[in-house]
């Protein structure tokens, strides 16, 4: 999308919002979805964006629960911070990477176990590091004595901690590779099924860990991701298996369907073009980085682009000249920077010329856009309609 800026008007295009699209197992028949609150089943859960944190909804979301095998979410956290993920041959021992699928997907304990005994030599001294990274990574209401999940006094965590503890996992490619797998064949040739049957059931639940005890019910931290818009859920002390996925796709579908993805800019994209003091060419601004913002649907956002009426050369290419601001309800929460797509040639005029051209001052234009207009693309919130994106073999560990 280009906006070509004039001396006096800018042109602004407006992409259409992608299409609903229909998914072979559910229909998507409205923008918004109906509010799960009456419905819910679970004793305590929280719906958060992934990116950010911020709560959509909750409901006793800081309540010291036992979260049974939910605890392994803080085993893996330790083993991929303190062991090395390189393959071994296959028939001698299982790679770590093995290890974490085998006691992510089926919720092997023995797995925990042994991963608890590789990474601090005994089991005591494995929890004493799942606790001093529960307070590093300032999980307040969390504490663990077993890195298994069984119904152990002391062992226990809120709806909002284990959100914020998947959310970081979930910057890990290994990690999110792995709670995508619906089933995983390991090196020694054993499958393992992943017990979240929503992932393989749902593309666009792409996590995490089930847990289920006698205390603590059943238990699911769950991922989304469609259209940009990433979410995570926590249900804690549902009574069923049934009343648990059934609660994890009432909040998820509420949460994909009052919020959206705004497409505000895309990197290396012209957005203006503006005259050049002393030649007959304009110059051309671009975006220095893509960014995309999740936010309401029932919100209010501006796109102001600022740009100089004129240039004058000469100027590097990737100098600053501008930009995109995005204001929500008042207040700024995006800027994108313009800068030069090309180097910018000085005027061909007489030096007298050029020294009062140099102290004529530069005013600036600035034009704004709704929500929708300027470069701003939605890229379609219908539920169960876009492929997940699944990341394998990644270079990085963490992003």
């Amino acid at each position: 999308v280009a906006g070509a800026l004039g001396m006096a008007s800018v042109g602004v295009a407006v992409a259409a919002a992608a299409p609903a699209v229909v998914h072979r197992r559910e229909r998507a028949t409205t923008t918004v979805a109906p509010s799960p609150l009456a419905a819910l089943d679970a004793r305590a859960f929280v719906l958060v964006l992934w990116g950010s944190g911020r709560i959509i909804y909750a409901q006793n979301a800081n309540e010291e629960l036992p979260i049974a095998s939910t605890t392994k979410l803080m085993t893996a956290y330790v083993t991929l911070q303190r062991e090395s993920l390189a393959p071994v041959p296959a028939g001698t021992s299982l790679s770590v990477s093995d290890m974490l699928r085998a006691m992510l997907l089926p919720s092997g304990n023995n797995v925990a176990y042994s991963l608890a005994l590789d990474v601090a030599g005994s089991e005591s001294a494995f929890v004493a590091l799942m606790n001093r990274d529960a307070a590093e990574l300032g999980l307040g209401r969390t504490h663990y004595s077993t890195p298994v999940g069984l119904d152990t006094p002391g062992n226990y965590s809120t709806p909002y901690d284990l959100s914020r503890l998947a959310r970081i996992l979930m910057r890990n490619a290994v990690f999110r590779s792995i709670v995508d797998e619906p089933s995983a064949r390991l090196a020694d040739g054993i499958v393992v099924d992943n017990r979240n049957d929503l992932v393989g059931e749902y593309p666009w639940i792409v996590g995490v860990k089930t847990g289920n005890t006698a205390e603590a019910g059943e238990c699911l931290v769950a991922a989304a991701r469609l259209g940009g818009v990433r979410l995570i859920s926590v249900v804690l002390g549902t009574p069923s298996e049934a009343a648990r996925d059934a609660d994890t796709l009432a909040l998820l579908r509420y949460g994909l369907g009052v919020y959206r993805a705004a497409k505000i800019s895309v990197r290396g994209r012209v957005y203006a073009t503006v005259p050049v003091t002393g030649r007959t060419q304009s110059a051309r601004l671009v975006a220095t980085r893509s960014s995309t913002l999740v936010l309401a649907r029932a919100t209010a956002l501006h796109v102001s682009l600022d740009v100089p009426v004129h240039l004058l050369g000469p100027l590097a290419a990737g100098t600053p000249e501008g930009s995109l601001a995005v204001t929500e309800n008042g207040r700024i929460v995006e800027t994108v920077p313009l800068v030069t797509a090309g180097a910018v040639p000085g005027p061909r005029v007489a030096a007298a010329h050029r020294r009062a051209a140099t102290a004529t001052p530069r005013h600036r234009l600035v034009w704004y856009a709704a929500a929708g207009g300027l470069a701003i693309v939605l890229l379609g919130c219908s539920l169960p309609g876009m492929r997940r994106r699944v990341v394998r073999g990644a270079s990085e560990l963490w992003r």
